[in-house]
């Protein structure tokens, strides 16, 4: 059985599997900043669940090395002996942070293998391009297929991919809906959009699809002046994708 918090209007997950809690990309504190404050500095409009009303994980999950998936801050106020485990560019991150303060665990890529947590495997595939790393996922897999495909920014698959995750059926796509498009000299389109959720859902075939990364934060600095946004409205994404589950509040919910 798969539960699902919201932890934020953005994308940090509370995910328990079979018993096993997962706390994915927490930021729950403060501003998060790209490099300079003059360049992105953002802020949740609404305020996330408080710290100390976090419950025991077994995990804590960082997918990417930005600091709205890899936040310093809230990770320092989390109970020091809840493990970590990370992709190798946030693992990088954290380690200079936190020094051996932390126990940290690197997450491979698929074709090189999975990281164990419990009865639970978790992978990472990575895009085409070396220099893209805002676009790279992971898999979480059950023993029990009840699998979760979390790609926070979109996803396009290569045919490698698409072979290889057949034999994983997925029950959760978590997915942004919105699209985020930067000039290709500040990274691109960072979120890739509705068209791209409806056609990662149609290649992974998931039971649910979720959207996640879509809040329309406070922002100041460069890129919010640049950034060309649409935010979809959840019901209209229900009408063309009829698994997909709108969550907008902090609720547990059972899939």
């Amino acid at each position: 059985m798969i539960t699902l918090q919201r932890l934020n209007q953005d994308t940090t997950w509370k995910i328990n599997i079979n018993g096993f809690q997962l706390l994915l990309d927490p930021w729950l504190v403060e501003s998060e900043i790209d490099g300079f404050s003059w360049f992105n500095e953002q802020w949740h409009r609404t305020e996330p669940v408080p710290i100390d009303e976090l419950s025991d994980v077994d995990c804590v999950v960082v997918s990417q090395p930005f600091s709205d998936h890899c936040h310093e801050k809230t990770i320092a106020r989390l109970p020091a002996h809840w493990p970590i485990a990370a992709v190798a560019s946030a693992r990088k991150r954290l380690e200079k942070t936190f020094q051996n303060t932390r126990g940290i665990s690197s997450i491979p890529e698929y074709n090189v293998g999975a990281l164990t947590l419990g009865a639970l495997q978790l992978t990472q595939f990575r895009t085409n391009s070396l220099l893209d790393q805002v676009h790279n996922t992971l898999l979480i897999v059950s023993p029990t297929q009840e699998n979760i495909f979390y790609a926070p920014h979109g996803f396009v698959a290569n045919a490698q991919q698409l072979a290889w995750l057949k034999d994983y059926p997925i029950e959760v796509l978590i997915t942004t809906v919105s699209l985020y498009k930067l000039p290709f000299y500040l990274g691109g389109t960072v979120n890739l959009g509705l068209s791209a959720m409806r056609k990662l859902a149609d290649q992974l075939q998931p039971r649910h699809v979720i959207s996640t990364h879509d809040e329309q934060k406070i922002a100041k600095g460069l890129v919010p002046l640049i950034a060309q946004t649409i935010y979809p409205d959840a019901f209209a994404v229900k009408k063309i994708q009829s698994n997909f589950i709108p969550i907008d509040d902090y609720r547990i919910i059972k899939i």
